[in-house]
């Protein structure tokens, strides 16, 4: 009988034939004439291929405002703030001996602020006066002026304030899915374990929030509490208590020491109108100072309601019968604390970005409010530490870590130290870790981005 071959073999052969004419081709392609190609041994000790240990040139100058120009200072006093003196920040707002040690870095601010206008000729134009995680003065003065005050009794440096302003994209559609997502950083594991976010408060220091959105409807967040309740074997009523959600008589309890004291005093706001909702029980335009903390008047971006999602969307969507969907079938987006309480902290609005010590003021105020977490997408767009900065805010950060405070700040999201370190060579310094992506200022204190500390980079916003 005559033997076949099955088709794959004969196949197999084929491919065989094609790879052997195709090697012939470039041999025969290269002529009669070609030089060949020869190999010749190099010295390896001729090569150096070590790194830079410092900048190699000078990094270009910025723009000296002129004497005249009113730039926005942090005057920054000698004494420790409230937090750097040693008091515990865990409902700080009740403690007397700190509110006490407030009202006297106060009453020194006023002193200075009293020496200033003495030598200057003129009231200083006051932003801020912080005393809690930092004790200075933010205050809008002519360029010329800074070195004269700083030179004053009791201030120990005069520091320009950078200013943030959002990334704006322009994107196509989005088509959010956080339902695979939550699985990757171990968010449905918490759940599981009864670990929702409920009773807890996150400050997120932004854009503002979409106040109508259904990702952040109170009706869906009490029905995830009485669900919650039911599982626990308590009452609805009674579960709410032990969660001490932030209210309007909690807010009022602790108005007069907020930074925003004064301006909610001057425009007769009350602790009422500061209370959004049950999901949204705070609410304030520290850049505006006024009540509007969404997207509606700006051009400021939604970045806030993105970030308030991602941290704390509701679990469920209400429906128009009155019924409830999972968020994740529904809306495929679920925060990963979906039964906390945000508290809108909006510092980029129509008057602009926000300057260091507009969200400083924030952060101060989410301690005083009792937040758990702050969170601020704020920070350079390159990775590095910018070329201007003063390291005062980034001390002010660290002592929050310090502290005890879940302050996060976002580290730089956008680009690789080897594609931005400032460097005429186009060569990395020895000290550079070729991948981080850590912005300035941010807090360092996570096993990520720990390793960025000691970089010495020249990129940011300036």
């Amino acid at each position: 009988m005559k033997k076949t071959y099955p088709t794959t073999r004969f196949l197999s052969w084929l491919l065989i034939a094609a790879m052997l004419c195709s090697f012939a081709v470039p041999i025969r392609a290269v002529g009669t004439d070609a030089t060949a190609l020869s190999f010749q041994q190099t010295d390896r000790a001729a090569v150096d291929g070590t790194l830079q240990e410092s900048q190699v040139g000078d990094a270009p100058a910025s723009p000296r405002p002129a004497d005249t120009e009113l730039v926005r200072v942090s005057i920054v006093l000698e004494e420790a703030s409230t937090l750097e003196a040693g008091f515990d920040p865990e409902n700080i707002a009740g403690n007397a001996g700190a509110m006490s040690y407030r009202e006297k870095l106060q009453a020194r601010q006023d002193q200075v602020a009293a020496q200033i206008q003495a030598v200057t000729g003129e009231a200083l134009d006051i932003v801020w006066n912080l005393t809690l995680a930092a004790n200075l003065i933010s205050a809008q003065v002519e360029y010329g002026q800074m070195e004269q005050i700083a030179s004053l009794p009791g201030v120990e440096k005069v520091i320009l304030e950078t200013r943030y302003t959002p990334d704006v994209v322009s994107t196509d559609t989005a088509d959010p899915d956080m339902s695979t997502s939550s699985e990757m950083i171990g968010s449905s594991a918490a759940w599981s374990a009864g670990y929702t976010g409920a009773g807890s408060r996150i400050a997120v220091i932004d854009t503002g929030t979409d106040t109508d959105h259904q990702s952040f409807s109170d009706a869906g967040l009490h029905y995830a509490l009485a669900r919650r309740a039911q599982l626990e074997g308590k009452s609805t009523e009674s579960y709410l208590q032990e969660l001490d959600l932030l209210d309007a008589a909690k807010i009022e309890d602790v108005l007069e020491q907020l930074n925003i004291a004064d301006t909610v005093s001057a425009k007769h706001y009350t602790a009422e109108d500061l209370f959004v909702s049950d999901k949204l029980p705070f609410g304030f335009n520290y850049i505006d100072r006024t009540l509007d903390i969404t997207h509606d008047h700006d051009g400021q971006t939604e970045h806030g309601s993105h970030v308030a999602g991602i941290a704390a969307a509701n679990a469920y969507i209400p429906n128009e019968d009155g019924t409830f969907s999972p968020a994740l079938e529904a809306v495929h987006v679920q925060g990963v604390a979906p039964d906390a309480q945000i508290i809108t902290m909006k510092v980029f609005g129509q008057a602009g970005g926000a300057y260091d010590s507009d969200y400083m003021a924030a952060i101060e105020d989410a301690v005083v409010l009792g937040c758990d977490a702050v969170n601020l997408s704020l920070g350079s767009g390159s990775p590095g530490y910018s070329r201007n900065s003063d390291d005062t805010y980034q001390a002010i950060l660290d002592s929050l870590a310090d502290s005890g405070i879940v302050a996060t700040m976002s580290a730089g999201n956008s680009g690789a130290w080897m594609e931005n370190s400032y460097n005429p060579t186009q060569y990395l310094y020895a000290g550079d870790v070729s991948m981080t992506t850590t912005g300035m200022p941010g807090t360092f204190y996570n096993a990520l981005s720990v390793a960025s500390v000691d970089n010495r980079g020249y990129t940011g916003m300036y």
